[in-house]
């Protein structure tokens, strides 16, 4: 007992200092998806890395992501691929293994200074090129903007104090 407690204590550590932002939407339990963003920089090209962890949605191989600020202002980031995992476990039911799997698919998308300062209005709805379906998902107040734009001060401050 001790031990499965100082392994949660050590993960909550771990997953609170993380610099991802992200929410889950279940419209429908088959359709339901979790979503992570973050920011990236590789040399001086600023990237959203976008993961979505889901029982079907993958990221097409190049990948596109409209987001509306709530200032009306719309951005569109062109990305690609960089992964696709799946996880499969089985869930007992009586006598019944029932097979349950997790698909989780990111994508970098290249987005600009400027695009990501337009993010600090906050964003009103994001939609993202996935298959089966379009992810699609509009917010009542700002759930990702403010803290993606942080993200993006936080990396280029890396590069003034260093």
């Amino acid at each position: 007992m001790k031990y499965l407690f100082a392994f949660l204590i050590s993960f909550m550590a771990l997953t609170s200092k993380a610099q991802t932002v992200g929410y889950t939407y279940k419209p429908l339990a088959a359709e339901g998806c979790r979503m992570r963003y973050s920011i990236s920089k590789q040399d001086t090209i600023y990237y959203i890395i976008a993961t979505v962890k889901s029982d079907r949605l993958k990221f097409l191989k190049e990948s596109t992501m409209m987001i509306r600020t709530f200032d009306e202002e719309v951005v569109k980031l062109e990305g690609m691929l960089i992964d696709n995992d799946t996880q499969s476990v089985g869930i007992m039911s009586g006598n019944i293994v029932i097979p349950v799997a997790e698909i989780s698919s990111t994508a970098q998308f290249i987005v600009t200074p400027s695009q990501l300062k337009s993010l600090k209005a906050g964003v009103a709805k994001v939609r993202l090129s996935t298959i089966p379906i379009t992810h699609e998902r509009s917010f009542k107040k700002d759930k990702i903007g403010k803290k993606l734009y942080e993200f993006y001060l936080k990396e280029k401050n890396k590069d003034d104090s260093f």
